[in-house]
């Protein structure tokens, strides 16, 4: 069976100690999303391994780290690189065999179980979609919606989070709530903490 775990960035990572579930691959394919792979320096976020791993499959960048992508594209099995449709009206093809091109359609897929108009869906959830079509099993972890109980962002950072202090229009909390509680119900993605 072919199955996916996409490990999110939010917060919640640092309460679990999960490195050896993760990199034991018992879950299939680990997916990482833009700076929870490594930071664009190219510094690892090795401090938090005991909790997430270091294991990736696939990473799964926004169009924000396209160059990137290319510049790493002998390092990882399968890189996706997707491109907000507001931004990008035409569909790219890559020219690296390892390297993909989320197809616009799958951003309308999103958008037709929960509408996020006029924002955006984030490259965490345009991931599960991505899974949710391509692997037989998907299992979630970090996915926090930007909850505001926490302070930072991101389980690699101390920046504060942004959702908390400030009103922001790129992604939608609500929406994404949605997203994550209709795709459990509708395709059984599953949370890991609710496996170990």
């Amino acid at each position: 069976m072919k199955k996916a775990l996409i490990i999110g960035n939010g917060p919640s990572c640092l309460e679990y100690k999960f490195e050896k579930h993760i990199d034991s691959g018992e879950f299939g394919e680990i997916f990482r999303i833009n700076r929870g792979y490594k930071q664009d320096d190219g510094s690892t976020n090795k401090n938090t391994f005991s909790n997430v791993g270091s294991k990736t499959d696939v990473w799964v960048c926004s169009d924000l780290r396209a160059q990137l992508a290319i510049e790493r594209q002998k390092e990882i099995n399968k890189i996706l690189i997707y491109f907000p449709k507001f931004k990008y009206t035409q569909e790219a093809e890559s020219p690296f065999p390892n390297v993909e091109i989320m197809p616009s359609g799958l951003e309308d897929e999103v958008n037709e179980l929960v509408n996020f108009k006029p924002q955006w869906p984030s490259t965490g959830i345009m991931a599960i979609m991505y899974a949710i079509k391509n692997y037989e099993e998907v299992v979630i972890h970090g996915f926090d919606v930007y909850d505001t109980k926490y302070d930072t962002l991101h389980f690699f950072e101390d920046k504060p989070n942004k959702y908390k202090f400030s009103n922001t229009s790129d992604h939608s909390c609500n929406s994404e709530k949605e997203f994550l509680s209709l795709v459990q119900e509708k395709y059984n993605v599953k949370r890991l903490k609710n496996l170990i």
